[in-house]
């Protein structure tokens, strides 16, 4: 019996068909082909880890507050640029600010007041009897919202009856609010820029 034996390196042999179509092609999509090979061989690429954010304020605002919540999201108190230097009365502010609530990817699920330019109708300054210990207050039209203050372990807490309709943080018990992270680097100079409350003082509104 006869048995054909095929050339093993027939590839090798420049009259074959396939590689003499390969040596036809310019040099530049020879390189092009030889990238898109290698790149099929290596697989998919990795998606690269978002850096979790530290704060929900826009890159040229003040950071005032921010601290990462007992559910992991992030809560913010932000500021025109330069709101925490303004020299001014608080009322000839003429910056804005804002509280968000938002993701650790960055998405920003809440913000209060709707408008920031209205800050003034809806945050408020005072100081302690004591006239050593600021607090500043955030305001629904029921009532005192959020409580800002040098408190270490609460440096935020929060009056759910008070709170706005869409306020997304619920149900944390007595825990405090945030639960790690936080940034009050420029809180107090901050909480001094707010319109200042003296009814808080005289009728101790917020129990604590």
């Amino acid at each position: 019996m006869n048995y054909k034996i095929s050339n093993p390196f027939a590839m090798h042999s420049p009259s074959h068909p396939t590689l003499a179509r390969l040596s036809a092609l310019p040099a530049a999509a020879l390189l092009a082909l030889t990238a898109t090979v290698s790149a099929c061989a290596a697989g998919p690429k990795a998606t690269p880890t978002a850096i979790p954010v530290t704060h929900h304020c826009k890159p040229q605002e003040a950071v005032g507050f921010s601290c990462e919540l007992q559910d992991r999201r992030v809560l913010s108190l932000c500021g025109s640029p330069g709101f925490n230097e303004f020299k001014g009365e608080a009322k000839d502010n003429p910056g804005y600010a804002y509280v968000a609530v938002g993701s650790r990817q960055g998405k920003v699920q809440f913000q209060y007041p709707p408008n920031p330019q209205d800050y003034k109708k809806y945050m408020t300054f005072s100081m302690s009897l004591a006239g050593a210990w600021p607090h500043m207050f955030v305001n629904t039209d029921k009532g005192r919202f959020l409580h800002f203050s040098l408190d270490i372990k609460e440096p935020v807490d929060v009056d759910l009856e008070n709170a706005p309709q869409d306020w997304p943080v619920k149900g944390i018990g007595d825990h405090p609010l945030c639960s790690r992270k936080v940034n009050r680097d420029n809180i107090d100079s901050f909480m001094s820029r707010m319109i200042d409350d003296p009814e808080w003082v005289k009728n101790r509104g917020w129990n604590r």
